[in-house]
This record gives C-alpha cells, structure tokens and sequence, in this order.
C-alpha cells in the first residue's frame, strides 16, 4: 500500500507498480522459455516477445488511457502525455498492444502463432497478479467505500485512492480470480482439442471476471462507454470485455466443431 518502494541516493523513486510488473514479466518469460522448449520453440523466442510485450503493452495501455481521459490531457504537452511514472495505464489497451506486438513478431519469425499463444495464455493471469499487486501498492484501480471486514484502508500520502477510508480491495479480488485462471488454464494444457484453445478461454472467461470486478471499483477515471448517452453505467473495460468474450466465443465454437470433424 505504498506507491514508492524505496528511493536512491540520488533522488529517484523506484515505484511498487514499476517493481512488481519487471518481477511478473521476468518470471512469466522464464517460465514460458521453459514450457516452449519442450515443445520445439527456440529459446530465444518468449525473451523477445517478453521485450516487445513490454514496449507494445506500455504504449497500447497509455493510449488507451489518453483516449479515456483526452481531457485532462487536451491542454498539456506531449511530455506529460509520455510520463507514465505517476500512472495513467489501462489493461485492455496494453492487452491488444501485446497482441499486435505478438502478431508481429510471429509473421517476422513464422512462428506456430496457436501454439505460442497456448504457452503463453496461463501466464496472462500470472503476470497480472503480479500487476494488480503492484496496483494494490499505488493504490490505483481501488474499489468503492465498504464496511466489510477485509475492507483496506490506503493511508500513505502518495497513494491514488483516496486516504483513510475503508474500501474494497477489488486489486487484491483480481489478485485472486487470476490466480484460478492461471490455475484452470495451466490445468488444461495436456487436455487441448485444438492450438489456441486456452487463449481463447482466457479471452472468454477473464472478460466477465474483469466485468464483474468492475462493479466495485470506484476509480472514475477508467471512464463509461457512451457516458453522455447511459451516464456512469457500464464502464470502458465492461464494453470492451463484452466485444472481446463474444468474439472470443464465436471463434471457440467454430474451432472446437471443426477440431471435432477432424477427428471422425
């Protein structure tokens, strides 16, 4: 519950999100090294992605922040548009940022794009756990005020959420609900009917997670799809979470009836 971990002798602060995030990326590349490789992918291969996942993810997530909150940016310079330091990510924009920046790397590389993509899909949740961690520590992304008695009280002068009041811990729920996935989804690797079978679950079942998280957070700067027409209603990450699992969904079903007439 404190945004900066520790500062340096010089002056610069070393963030709890920033720390928590490398730890996750570093982790989730190593272990996916070791999965690809008993699979016939080169142990280059998930180094790389990690690297690119990374840039394609931060600037994917910034912009999407900017587009949700263009105006508190409209009368600012471009420099403050870049500075990501004192937050300002949003996950689904860094989710489809690491998806084009996969894209690429797999036409460049002609890598089995199912295949890679099934590696990888139990580590989204992974790496998120170690994200919302780091949110939890920011205090960003926090839930709405609440008398139950696990509810968190942020308290450091430097934290997002607003100070002593008791709130719900809605980082720490998605702490937990990705845990299952990543447990669910790495249970199911030696059970695939067919390659992109588990990212595909992972975009099918983490939407509605994530969508019903949503209806505790409290952090009005995530923004409302259509927000001038149906006022704080349904949130951005809520609309983008429906299109996502339902295409997600249409796809699932296609593949898996056509993995079935392959097998008669």
């Amino acid at each position: 519950m404190h945004p900066v971990l520790f500062t340096l002798p010089n002056g610069f602060s070393v963030h709890t999100y920033g720390v928590a995030i490398a730890v996750g990326t570093l982790c989730a590349v190593f272990i996916a090294t070791r999965w690809g490789a008993k699979e016939g992918i080169h142990k280059d291969v998930f180094p790389d992605l990690g690297f690119w996942a990374i840039v394609g993810g931060v600037v994917g997530a910034r912009l999407e922040y900017l587009r949700v909150n263009w105006h508190l940016f409209a009368n600012r310079s471009f420099t403050d548009m870049l500075n990501v330091r004192d937050g300002g990510l949003v996950y689904y924009g860094g989710l489809i940022g690491v998806l084009v920046a996969f894209l690429v790397i797999v036409q460049v590389r002609r890598l089995p794009a199912g295949k890679v993509l099934d590696i990888l899909a139990p580590l989204i949740p992974f790496g998120q756990m170690f994200g919302r961690i780091g949110c939890f520590g920011a205090g960003c992304c926090y839930g709405h005020e609440t008398d139950l008695p696990w509810a968190v009280t942020f308290t450091d002068p430097l934290s997002i959420a607003p100070k002593g009041v008791p709130l719900h811990p809605t980082q720490l729920y998605e702490v937990a609900y990705s845990a299952m996935l990543f447990a669910t989804l790495y249970a199911l690797r030696s059970r695939k009917r067919f390659d992109g079978q588990l990212i595909l679950l992972y975009l099918m079942i983490y939407p509605v997670l994530r969508s019903l998280n949503e209806i505790l957070r409290n952090d009005a700067e995530r923004g409302f799809f259509l927000e001038d027409t149906l006022g704080p209603t349904i949130s951005n990450a809520q609309a983008i979470s429906l299109i996502i699992a339902t295409i997600a969904s249409l796809v699932f079903i296609s593949k898996w009836k056509a993995a079935g007439q392959t097998k008669r």
